[in-house]
């Protein structure tokens, strides 16, 4: 099985992400001078992505090792 990612990671990922969307909204609300509207609209969702991403990331593995599961109980 494939190393998985930590939760410091995961967290560092997800707080990374919101950076360089909440960056990339501030240069533009500066070029269009509508502050803070592109800046909230773009880190609610680069946090909105990231959480769906966790979630299918999540059942993909549940559901990886649900299948693990099975075939020992009926190697058993």
């Amino acid at each position: 099985m494939p190393a998985q990612p930590d939760s410091l990671s995961r967290g560092m990922e997800i707080a990374g992400t919101a950076l360089v969307f909440f960056v990339l909204g501030w240069f533009i609300d500066r070029r269009v001078e509508t502050t803070p509207l592109f800046m909230i609209v773009f880190v609610v969702v680069a946090l909105v992505a990231q959480f769906v991403k966790l979630y299918y990331v999540y059942n993909a593995q549940m559901s990886q090792l649900e299948a693990e599961r099975r075939e020992t109980a009926r190697a058993r």
